[in-house]
C-alpha cells in the first residue's frame, strides 16, 4: 500500500511542477464537459414552439374559390387567415406556387405548402355528387437538414388541423345559425319531423305511380312493335317505286338531250346545202364574169347547167325534210330558192343563142340573196327553239328527278329510323322490366326509412339533440364539432425540456471522450527506475489513482456545469451527480485497463468500443429500431446501463433501476481491472514489438 501511495504523490510531484502539465489537465476536465454542455443546450427546445417559428415554411394559394348558393365560397383564403395567427412554424405567404417551389429548391425555405386552385371546388364537390378529396402540395427539401423535414412534418398538421377547424366550423356556424332561424319563425322539431315526413310519404307514392307508368308504357310498346314493323315495309315500297320513277324521268332527259343534238345535227346539214349551192352560185358568177358571152361554149354552159341542176337536186332534198319535220316557213323558202335556180338554169340557156349577160348576172345574185335569207332564217328560228325548248324541259325533268331522288333518300333514312325504333324498343324492354322492378324496390327502401325517420323524430334523443342546436352558439358548436374528442394526456417522468432528455447520452459521450483523452495524454505505465522494484499490482493501482482523480473532477465539472450552466433540474441532483461519477470510474477503469495492458492497441480498442456505443447505444433513437447487430451488443454497453440511470435521475426513480445499473457499472468495473492485470504480462512482448515498429517509422 506504502508503494502505491508513493508513486501516486511522486505522479503528483512532477505534474504541479510544470505549468504546461497543469494547463492540460485542467483542459482534460473541461474540453470533455463543454461537448455535453453546448450538445445539451444545442438540442433544448428544437420542437418547441420558439424554435420552429423559426423555420422558413413558404405557403401559396391559387385556389380560384366556388360559388355555392350564390355566395363565394375560398377555403384557400381561409387557411392563409388562419395560419396567420398560427406561430407552429415560420410561415412565410408568397403570390404563387412558382416562388414557393423555387423557395425550397434554393433552400431559401424548408419546405412550401401550396394550395391549388381546385381546392375549394373539390372541397363542394359533395353537394354535385362528383366527390373528390381536396389535396394540397407539399414540398419539402430533405437535403438542406436531416431533421428539419421531421420539424416541418409539424407545418402539414398545422394546415391539416386549420383546415378541419375551418371547414367544420363553419358548418357548425351554419347549422347553428339554421337552428336559431328556425326557432326565431316559429319552427319546432316537431315541425321538421312532420316535414321530412309528408316529403318521404309524397317521394313513396310517387314512386308507386311512376311503377304504374312504367308497366302501361311496356303494355303499349308491346303493341306498337308490330305497328313499325309494317309501316317500315310500306315505306320501303315507296321508296322503290319512288326511285323507279326518277330513273324514268332521267331517261327522258337523256332522250331529249339525245333529240337536241339530233336536231342540231340536222340544222347544220341543212346549212352546209345552203352554204353548197351559195358556193356554186358564187363560183357560177365568177366563171360568167371571167368568160363573158363570147366566151361561153356549149360545153362550159353545159356544165354550168348540170352544176344548176345538182343544186336544185339538194335544195329540193332538203324542202322536202323541211316539210316532214313541219317546218313550213323553212320549205317556203327553200323552194324560193329551188324556182330562182331554175329561172338561173333557163336564163343560161339563152347565153349561147346570143342573150345579154347581165340578166344572167341579176338572176344569179337574186338567187344567192334568197340563200342567204333561207340560211339565216333556218339558223335562227331552228336553233333558237330547240334549243330553248330543249333546255326548259331538260331542266324541269332534271329538278322533278332531285326531288324524286330527295323523297327517296327522306323515306331510306324515315324506313331506318323506324326500324332503329323497333330496335330500340326490343332492346329497352328489358330496361323497362328492370325499372318496374327497380321502382318497387326503392317504394319498398322508402317505406323502411319512412319507419326509420318516424321512430328517430319519435326519440328523446331526436328531441335532445334540437333543444341542444337551438340553444347552442356557433362558436361552441365550432368548438365541439372541430375537436368531439378530448385526449387527456398524463405525462409519466416528466422531462420538461428536450434537451435534458438527451443529456443522459450527451454526459456519457463527454465522460467517455474525457477518460480517453486522459489515457491518450498521461503515460499508463509506471517507468521511473526507482518504482522498478514494485509488483505490477502496486504500479497498476499507484498510476491509477491519478487516472481516478481526473475522471471525477471530469464527472464533477460535467455533473455541475448541467445544473448551474446548462440550468437541468433532474429529478433527483444529488444522484444526478452520483451517477456521472460512477459513470466516469466505470470509463476510466476501461480506458486505463485496455491501455496499461495493451498499450496501442488498447487504445484502438478504446477508440473503437466508443463508435459501437455511439452508434448503438439508443442515445438518440430507441435501440428497437437500431439493426440486429447493436441490439445484440446493447446488453454489454457500458453506455446502456450508464443512460438509465441518468435517466432516472432526471426524469424520476422506478423501482432499484438506479441501483442495479450501479451494481453492474461497479462490477464491469473490477472486470476491466482484472483483465488489465491479467493482459499485462502475456502482452508485453506483443506490445514491445508494436512499439519498437512504430518508433522505427520515424514519424510515430
Amino acid at each position: 500500500m506504502r508503494n502505491i501511495w508513493n508513486i501516486f504523490r511522486a505522479d503528483w510531484r512532477r505534474l504541479t511542477a510544470s505549468v504546461v502539465a497543469v494547463v492540460v489537465l485542467l483542459g482534460l476536465c473541461l474540453v470533455p464537459c463543454l461537448y455535453a454542455w453546448f450538445n445539451i443546450l444545442s438540442n433544448w427546445d428544437p420542437y418547441g414552439v420558439a424554435s420552429t417559428s423559426r423555420i422558413k415554411v413558404a405557403v401559396a394559394s391559387e385556389d380560384q374559390g366556388y360559388q355555392v348558393m350564390g355566395l363565394e365560397l375560398n377555403i384557400g383564403e381561409l387557411v392563409l387567415q388562419g395560419l396567420e395567427s398560427n406561430d407552429q412554424m415560420g410561415w412565410v405567404f408568397v403570390d404563387d406556387a412558382d416562388t414557393a417551389l423555387s423557395g425550397v429548391e434554393s433552400g431559401e425555405y424548408y419546405a412550401a405548402l401550396v394550395v391549388p386552385e381546385e381546392f375549394t371546388g373539390d372541397f363542394v364537390s359533395i353537394l354535385t355528387g362528383d366527390l373528390r378529396h381536396p389535396q394540397i402540395q407539399y414540398y419539402e427539401n430533405e437535403k438542406k437538414n436531416a431533421i428539419a423535414p421531421k420539424i416541418t412534418s409539424k407545418a402539414k398538421t398545422a394546415v391539416q388541423e386549420q383546415i378541419n377547424t375551418t371547414v367544420v366550423g363553419k358548418a357548425a356556424e351554419a347549422l347553428t345559425t339554421v337552428g336559431t332561424v328556425c326557432k326565431a319563425m316559429g319552427l319546432d322539431s316537431q315541425d321538421l319531423a312532420d316535414g321530412i315526413m309528408d316529403k318521404l310519404t309524397s317521394a313513396r307514392q310517387e314512386t308507386a305511380q311512376i311503377q304504374k307508368v312504367l308497366v302501361s308504357l311496356k303494355d303499349v310498346m308491346d303493341g306498337a312493335d308490330s305497328l313499325l314493323a309494317a309501316a317500315s315495309v310500306t315505306i320501303r315500297d315507296a321508296q322503290s317505286a319512288i326511285d323507279d320513277a326518277s330513273g324514268a324521268v332521267g331517261g327522258t332527259v337523256q332522250v331529249i338531250g339525245t333529240g337536241m343534238t339530233s336536231a342540231n345535227e340536222t340544222n347544220s346539214d341543212l346549212l352546209t346545202v345552203l352554204d353548197s349551192a351559195d358556193k356554186l352560185l358564187a363560183d357560177l358568177d365568177a366563171m360568167l364574169r371571167e368568160t363573158g358571152v363570147a366566151g361561153i361554149e356549149e360545153t362550159i354552159q353545159a356544165n354550168m347547167i348540170a352544176r344548176v341542176d345538182e343544186g336544185i337536186v339538194r335544195l329540193t332534198a332538203a324542202r322536202d325534210e323541211a316539210e316532214a319535220s313541219g317546218d313550213a316557213n323553212t320549205a317556203q323558202q327553200l323552194q324560193a330558192v329551188i324556182d330562182g335556180l331554175v329561172d338561173l338554169k333557163e336564163a343560161i340557156g339563152t347565153v349561147s343563142t346570143g342573150g345579154a349577160l347581165e340578166p344572167v348576172l341579176d338572176t344569179l345574185a337574186q338567187v344567192r340573196q334568197q340563200l342567204r335569207a333561207a340560211a339565216v332564217n333556218t339558223n335562227q328560228q331552228v336553233n333558237d327553239y330547240l334549243q330553248a325548248a330543249g333546255a326548259q324541259a331538260q331542266a324541269s325533268l332534271r329538278a322533278i328527278q332531285q326531288l324524286l331522288d330527295a323523297v327517296a333518300g327522306s323515306l331510306g333514312g324515315v324506313s331506318g329510323t323506324l326500324d332503329g325504333y323497333a330496335g330500340a324498343m326490343t332492346t329497352v324492354q328489358p330496361t323497362l322490366d328492370a325499372g318496374i322492378t327497380l321502382t318497387g324496390t326503392v317504394e319498398k327502401y322508402l317505406t323502411d326509412i319512412e319507419d326509420d325517420v318516424r321512430r328517430i323524430t319519435g326519440s328523446d334523443a331526436f328531441r335532445r339533440f334540437t333543444e341542444l342546436m337551438e340553444s347552442s352558439d356557433a362558436d361552441s358548436m365550432a368548438d365541439y364539432l372541430t375537436s368531439p374528442v378530448q385526449m387527456n394526456t398524463e405525462i409519466i417522468y416528466e422531462i420538461k425540456d428536450y434537451g435534458a432528455a438527451m443529456s443522459p447520452y450527451y454526459v456519457m459521450l463527454a465522460l467517455f471522450v474525457g477518460s480517453l483523452l486522459t489515457a491518450v495524454m498521461l503515460k499508463v505505465p509506471v517507468t521511473q527506475p526507482e518504482f522498478a522494484g514494485c509488483r505490477a499490482v502496486q504500479r497498476y493501482f499507484g498510476r491509477f489513482i491519478t487516472f481516478f482523480l481526473m475522471a471525477m473532477a471530469q464527472a464533477l465539472v460535467t455533473a455541475f456545469g448541467c445544473l448551474y450552466f446548462v440550468g437541468m433540474e433532474p429529478a433527483e441532483p444529488a444522484l444526478f451527480v452520483l451517477a456521472c461519477c460512477l459513470c466516469s470510474l466505470n470509463f476510466a477503469c476501461m480506458n486505463y485497463a485496455l491501455v496499461y495492458a495493451l498499450d496501442n492497441v488498447g487504445m484502438a480498442l478504446s477508440v473503437i468500443i466508443m463508435v459501437i456505443q455511439v452508434a448503438g447505444s439508443g442515445g438518440s433513437y430507441p435501440i428497437h429500431v437500431l439493426p440486429q447487430i447493436f441490439q445484440t451488443l446493447y446488453p454489454f454497453m457500458p453506455f446502456h446501463y450508464g443512460m438509465d440511470m441518468i435517466r432516472e435521475t432526471v426524469g424520476g426513480m422506478y423501482g432499484h433501476t438506479y441501483r442495479d445499473c450501479a451494481l453492474v457499472l461497479l462490477g464491469m468495473c473490477v472486470l476491466f481491472t482484472v483483465l488489465g492485470l491479467v493482459l499485462y504480462y502475456p502482452a508485453r512482448r506483443l506490445n514491445a514489438a508494436i512499439a519498437a515498429s512504430k518508433e522505427k517509422s520515424g514519424i510515430m
